[in-house]
């Protein structure tokens, strides 16, 4: 009888590495769930041991590409083809034997009697929980395949939209980096050495070096004090997070701030009416459509705005009306709330505002971080230049008095 090597996740949430005995792989896989573990890898033959183990699962880890799997389950759902069949060839394309594992697990499932959608919920971690709603709200309306499809291209756009601004942001952070380094060595190297040499000059020190040197003294007193607040900051700010009022007044300050140019309210607002339109086109009632598309925003005071939302529409008040008592709707949603209501085609034209705010949101992220950059530049050759005119005129202060 065949032996397979496996890794999987005990219900403490511990890595287990083992091997066990099948007559194929898939009896294999059904032992592992039976036992209650949720199995990483599974292959036929054994595991390597010890550090190199380790270090070969590190290396090779991937992440389950669900964004993939969600466009081409939809390219295949539309052509006719059912669920399962559909996740048996996804499973015969895949070539990476962890999502091929993945998709054996969600097939199995959905094989037993589940929805995708709950499959989908409780095997992909890595996924948003909203998806699993939006998956529900079209198996309950008959429209899988259109969701399926629509959910990928949002969850595409959204992805190249977060890539472009990470890709912005990486030379100044490495900017930022650097300055801080350089400020680290100065101080604690550069400038103890010359402190000696620049007190000879005494009140003749010019303006850039007297200001180096003070900077100099504070950050030797106060360095490790002002350290220990960023920390403590970093963690605080973590700890709000977690608590949900605290998050809930972080999140409406993101929300209503003008330093960002409302670019998260325009987000936000964008992703909310893409979703809105992909479950009114799945044929969801407008409230149950509301209810579900709220789920999406990460931002929890947009949500508790939307919810007010829901309410009022589910009393029979018009979207128009119920979006315009709530700050968080970037008022170009409202017209086309209510052109779309007037004509009845209110999905198309969410899907419409939902474009006009991704573009705004791309041409203003464009705009910034082609401002971004040479500011960053700028500021860090101002830093050298200015540690340089102190120290050089510093030395030359010396010099003088030393004639």
């Amino acid at each position: 009888m065949p032996r397979f090597a496996f890794e999987a996740v005990d219900p403490a949430g511990r890595v287990v590495r083992g091997s066990l005995e099948a007559t194929t792989k898939t009896r294999a896989l059904e032992q592992l769930i039976a036992g209650g573990q949720t199995p990483v890898a599974l292959n036929e033959g054994q595991l390597r041991g010890g550090a190199l183990a380790s270090l070969s699962s590190l290396i090779t880890f991937k992440r389950f590409d669900y964004l993939s799997m969600l466009r081409e389950l939809g390219t295949l759902l539309r052509a006719g083809l059912p669920v399962e069949r559909a996740l048996g060839v996804l499973r015969t394309l895949t070539t990476n034997s962890r999502g091929a594992l993945r998709l054996t697990q969600i097939l199995e499932r959905v094989r037993g009697g589940e929805p995708l959608s709950q499959a989908f919920s409780s095997l992909v971690p890595e996924a948003p929980a909203y998806i699993g709603r939006l998956l529900a709200a079209g198996e309950a309306s008959g429209h899988l395949p259109e969701v399926v499809g629509r959910v990928a291209v949002s969850l595409a756009r959204a992805k190249a939209l977060r890539d472009r601004l990470i890709s912005s942001l990486t030379y100044p952070c490495v900017l930022v980096i650097a300055m801080i380094a350089v400020l680290w060595f100065v101080f604690t190297s550069v400038l103890p050495r010359l402190t000696p040499l620049f007190s000879q000059a005494g009140a003749s020190l010019p303006t850039p070096t007297a200001i180096l040197l003070g900077l100099g003294h504070f950050f030797q007193t106060y360095g490790s004090w002002l350290g220990a607040v960023c920390v403590l900051a970093v963690i605080g700010f973590a700890y709000a997070l977690r608590r949900s009022d605290l998050r809930l007044r972080i999140d409406r300050a993101l929300l209503g701030s003008r330093l960002f140019f409302a670019l998260p309210q325009r987000y936000e607002a964008a992703r909310f009416c893409r979703n809105l339109e992909t479950l009114l086109s799945g044929g969801l009632p407008l409230d149950r459509a509301l209810s579900a598309a709220r789920e999406a925003s990460a931002n929890s005071w947009f949500r508790s705005c939307l919810a007010k939302t829901q309410t009022a529409v589910a009393e029979g008040e018009r979207l128009k009306l119920a979006f315009a008592k709530t700050k968080a709707i970037p008022p170009v949603v409202l017209e086309f709330a209510a052109v779309g209501e007037e004509t009845g085609r209110l999905a198309p034209m969410m899907g419409e505002v939902a474009a006009i705010l991704d573009g705004e949101v791309e041409l203003w992220l464009e705009r910034l971080t082609a401002l971004v950059l040479p500011a960053a530049t700028l500021l860090m050759g101002a830093l050298i230049a200015g540690i340089m005119a102190g120290i050089v005129s510093g030395v030359l202060a010396v010099n003088d008095f030393a004639k």
